[in-house]
């Protein structure tokens, strides 16, 4: 752990001092979620929203992360409206480290979008940033065709981002580990077709989210039948 700080406005808190982590790949892993489906909205803020459904499992995941990384629980809130969760770091100093650290304040999009050159300087760093972002903003998918009468599943892995920049980082990614990453024609989305390719990126790349593992395991199930 690198340092333990005051908070500069406390009672915008529910801690008095939080920990700042070094480099390493869980934290890397972490900023890879926040660049995801994360956000700084203000000054002692740090937000992540999931699917309070489909990544239920995933969110106490990240809330265990949090405390890991900064010796504090967060909040989570889910939304009565809609089936999101927020999880809340509330902690100026952590949002003041997690800026200094590239991750973008308010409209992330909009100020380009993309992997710090820490994480992308060390794989094993890259490769756990990859990780939150698929768990994030990426998802298994199986399609089926029939080809001669013969019905076929075939698993694919698709990761969508609106930043240029970001989906060729992690198209880059892909293809340093020898996979075959394919970009679409709107940018926007970056796929591994093939299921030999998406077996070897969770080899290599994993996933903390179930909701990746469930895809697979229907998927090799029935290839078993």
């Amino acid at each position: 752990m690198a340092s333990v700080k005051s908070l500069r406005y406390p009672k915008k808190s529910h801690r008095k001092h939080v920990v700042l982590p070094k480099h390493s790949a869980e934290f890397a892993e972490f900023f890879g979620i926040m660049i995801g489906d994360g956000g700084v909205n203000n000054p002692w803020q740090a937000k992540i929203t999931v699917n309070a459904v489909a990544d239920r499992g995933y969110s106490e995941y990240i809330v265990k992360l949090c405390r890991r990384l900064f010796g504090i629980k967060p909040s989570s809130h889910k939304r009565s409206d809609t089936k999101a969760l927020d999880i809340h770091l509330n902690s100026v100093t952590i949002v003041d480290f997690l800026i200094s650290e590239g991750l973008r304040r308010g409209n992330k999009l909009a100020q380009g979008l993309d992997i710090p050159n820490w994480i992308l300087a060390k794989p094993l760093f890259r490769a756990a940033c990859v990780r939150g972002l698929v768990d994030t903003d990426g998802c298994l998918y199986v399609h089926n065709h029939i080809v001669a009468g013969r019905r076929y599943r075939n698993l694919g892995l698709c990761f969508s981002s609106r930043s240029p920049l970001l989906l060729n980082q992690v198209a880059r990614a892909f293809e340093e580990s020898g996979l075959l990453p394919h970009i679409d024609r709107r940018g926007q989305n970056v796929y591994l077709y093939r299921a030999d390719s998406v077996i070897r990126y969770l080899k290599i790349f994993g996933s903390s989210n179930d909701r990746i593992h469930a895809v697979y395991k229907k998927w090799k199930g029935a290839r078993a039948v």
